[in-house]
């Protein structure tokens, strides 16, 4: 038995009648290193490609450059069926093809574990004169979703209508696969992502520019975010500010947002490229400003603004800090660095912030976690050349959606998602995320033909503790307990069948690893 370093990101909670994964966030973080060609999640998890650049949507077109935000809407409240509005960021012509939306309508099939799309269509934004730079957005709570644009250009292109080309946030009914409309009283800037409130009026966004600045959106009536009052915050970033009432009420105004913000009329306060924001389930708005490295949260004491409320604000992670990742084998501190982007908060209160730059890890910020006691995790990273975008979660919480954007086109990663794909991420890529028993057949307790490679039976092994493995040459074989610790290390010269007796090993799960590739679960009972 060789002596290794374990692996870590196998991690499993056996409850009284088998193995029972408590939620997506259940994972031992990953090792911090550099991206490779590779998209690096825990073991304990999977994901399934849903679609790349080029694919051919069903109702024509072609999926489009540079995906972003991924918004899974559901139907009546399912997390099996819905529709996957899928942003594009690309440029306005001649230096792109514009930008837009797709939308997807997928299902959860529970015999294969696997997503599928039953229709894909590219949404016709015509009627309010056409889109571009969409980038990341959100899902209302009655089943539209907004787009924001990430880019403020003037009336330059038709329709010369005397409102700014780019710069809006626009409404969608992926349901309907049709255009709401443009908001232009939630102002004129780069958007890239809005959170709205449970009282359905309510709506917080920022600016992506430096300088940049962040806005409460009150709408006159609920679900109706055509018409309303515009505030820009000012005060202190680790302290207590306010809103300040913009002039919004006309073409001229919703097109001069940031100037009435700057230091000229309102000197509000200033933000190095706001680019999340959500509302945590404790109440507080969390936003991620790239260009600091931070991400702040407040809280604000009158959503509604009927009276001057108080906002009192703080840093909650980032700021200049470097935070401890246990990967299962080593303590590593990694600094957070700059570039945080799309923020989602999972059931169980915590916050996962994906980085555009630097490493491009994926974050999870622990429900809990504060500058002085920190909880951090590494839970991915995006491939080379890419940036890990737009993340939601299905009502249970056990799917996550996203998307790879630009990745670089020399990648060839050859790895295999939960329903057998190869994927090299060498192109723009939308994925669903899930614990390897919710997505595909991976893994099970049944006895495993390890993709026509080999046999293990009996599995589970009983009192004799013999196992037998068969098939193609076998090289080497590793042992892991529940908790992603390597308890047995075999090397073998070309072997076609080997046994092993396994006596002693305690009872419990075990994850069995053939020729540095192929894992399966295996039961001792």
């Amino acid at each position: 038995m060789k002596t290794k370093l374990p692996l870590k990101t196998l991690i499993f909670f056996l409850g009284v009648n088998g193995l029972y994964a408590q939620s997506i966030d259940d994972f031992t973080s990953v090792t911090p290193v550099a991206p490779s060609a590779q998209f690096v999640i825990p073991l304990s998890h999977a994901f399934q490609k849903l679609a790349e650049v080029g694919d051919v949507l069903t109702e024509g077109g072609l999926f489009k450059p540079k995906p972003d935000f991924t918004g899974y809407v559901p139907i009546a409240s399912s997390s099996a069926n819905g529709y996957l509005s899928i942003n594009s960021e690309d440029v306005p012509p001649p230096f792109g093809i514009g930008g837009g939306v797709m939308v997807f309508d997928i299902n959860y099939n529970s015999t294969t574990k696997l997503w599928q799309t039953t229709k894909s269509q590219d949404l016709d934004f015509t009627a309010v004169g056409n889109t571009a730079a969409n980038c990341s957005g959100t899902v209302t709570s009655w089943g539209t979703v907004i787009t924001c644009e990430e880019a403020s250009v003037p009336d330059t292109f038709p329709p010369i209508d005397g409102y700014n080309d780019l710069g809006w946030n626009i409404e969608i009914n992926p349901a309907t696969k049709t255009v709401v409309g443009k908001h232009y009283a939630m102002g004129n800037f780069a958007h890239e992502n809005v959170t709205i409130h449970t009282n359905a009026r309510t709506v917080y966004q920022g600016a992506d520019s430096n300088p940049g600045y962040l806005y409460k959106f009150v709408a006159d009536a609920a679900q109706d975010l055509s018409s309303g009052k515009l505030y820009v915050f000012k005060g202190l970033k680790n302290g207590i500010g306010s809103w300040i009432l913009l002039d919004n009420s006309n073409q001229t105004e919703q097109n001069s947002t940031l100037t009435q913000s700057g230091p000229s009329d309102h000197d509000a306060t200033i933000f190095n490229g706001i680019e999340d924001v959500e509302i945590g389930p404790d109440g507080m708005v969390y936003f991620a400003v790239k260009g600091e490295g931070t991400v702040y949260r407040f809280s604000d004491s009158d959503v509604l603004e009927t009276s001057a409320s108080t906002v009192t604000m703080e840093t909650y992670v980032g700021g200049g800090a470097s935070y401890n990742i246990n990967d299962g084998s080593t303590i590593t501190s990694v600094a957070w660095g700059n570039g945080n982007d799309n923020l989602a908060f999972d059931g169980d209160g915590n916050l996962w912030v994906l980085q555009d730059s630097g490493n491009n890890y994926i974050w999870v910020v622990k429900n809990g976690h504060s500058q002085a006691i920190p909880d951090v995790e590494i839970f991915g990273i995006a491939p080379i050349g890419s940036e890990p975008t737009g993340i939601t979660f299905t009502p249970d919480y056990k799917y996550l959606f996203m998307s790879i954007q630009h990745p670089a086109d020399t990648n060839i990663a050859n790895q295999t998602d939960a329903g057998g794909q190869t994927v090299n991420f060498d192109k723009g890529t939308t994925l669903v995320i899930a614990l390897s028993e919710n997505l595909g057949n991976s893994l099970s307790v049944e006895n495993k033909n390890f993709d026509g490679d080999f046999m293990v039976f009996p599995n589970p092994l009983g009192a004799s503790r013999n196992l037998i493995i068969k098939g193609k040459p076998i090289n080497n074989i590793k042992l892991y307990s529940v908790l992603g610790k390597m308890v047995l290390d075999y090397d073998y010269n070309k072997t076609h069948t080997v046994e092993l007796n396994l006596k002693q090993f305690n009872s419990g799960i075990y994850f069995l690893k053939i020729n540095e590739k192929t894992t399966s679960k295996l039961v001792i009972q």
